[in-house]
């Protein structure tokens, strides 16, 4: 089996060498666990260490915002871009403009026509288009999405979000894409989501008498052996997200 190698140290070791090359795999858990810190490290190792280029899709988040925040870890992801090794596309904005602006005039007050017009155009073929357009310019490998929680959220029927979601998967593996997506825990149809992936990373904060510890546990990976302990991890700066396969979460990690 092919493997994508994650750029995570301690996590390849879980997955027995990676993720399944073509997967979609989702990354789950509430505020500041560490997702969307994981999926910039799979991209950024992918360009810089793998030759793989990425894209990664901010639904929200704005782009300066992020790209100064993770340069604390030493990634130089604007260099990235203008070398085209990767490309961040601020989702929304690409679309809408100012989203601030955008709420300002009303859309989320009282203005139902201009939430409808949101909704319509945050869909996945939309999201599919932007992604099929960076591929073909910088020859992408990787995907991250983040976050596809605001995705679902415009879909108001249920069922027709699953399988709009199920369309984007397959639509993306035939790209030949391996894809992270990252989901807050607890909101709208988030649980749909593991059912419809490759597998499943869950990323928590323990807290034991007072102090809270980062870990994460390989709830599915289909296709290969995985570890299945809730294995500790913490945040260097430099050099971003490090896990400790053969540690325990709440235990003090040995390195």
């Amino acid at each position: 089996m092919d493997r994508v190698r994650s750029g995570v140290d301690g996590l390849d070791q879980m997955l027995s060498g990676g993720f399944p090359k073509g997967g979609t795999y989702a990354l789950l858990g509430f505020s500041g666990t560490g997702k969307s810190i994981l999926g910039i490290q799979y991209i950024y190792k992918g360009a810089v260490d793998y030759d793989e280029p990425g894209v990664y899709i901010l639904i929200e988040e704005d782009k300066d915002r992020f790209i100064s925040n993770m340069a604390g870890f030493g990634w130089d992801l604007k260099s990235l871009e203008e070398s085209e090794k990767i490309s961040i596309i601020p989702y929304s904005k690409s679309l809408l403009g100012d989203i601030e602006a955008s709420f300002d005039k009303g859309m989320n007050s009282d203005n139902p026509e201009r939430a409808q017009r949101m909704r319509e155009m945050l869909t996945v073929d939309s999201l599919y288009r932007q992604i099929a357009e960076c591929v073909q310019k910088i020859g992408a490998k990787r995907v991250v999405i983040d976050s596809m929680t605001i995705v679902t959220m415009m879909t108001e029927n249920q069922i027709m979000g699953r399988m709009q979601i199920t369309w984007l998967i397959d639509k993306l593996r035939g790209l030949g894409l391996t894809t992270l997506i990252t989901l807050e825990e607890g909101i709208s149809y988030w649980r749909d989501i593991p059912f419809l992936c490759d597998g499943t990373i869950y990323l928590m904060l323990k807290e034991k008498e007072g102090i809270f510890a980062r870990g994460l546990v390989i709830e599915k990976m289909r296709g290969t052996d995985h570890d299945t302990g809730m294995r500790p991890l913490k945040m260097d700066s430099p050099g971003g997200m490090i896990v400790y396969p053969d540690e325990l979460v709440m235990s003090s990690p040995k390195h």
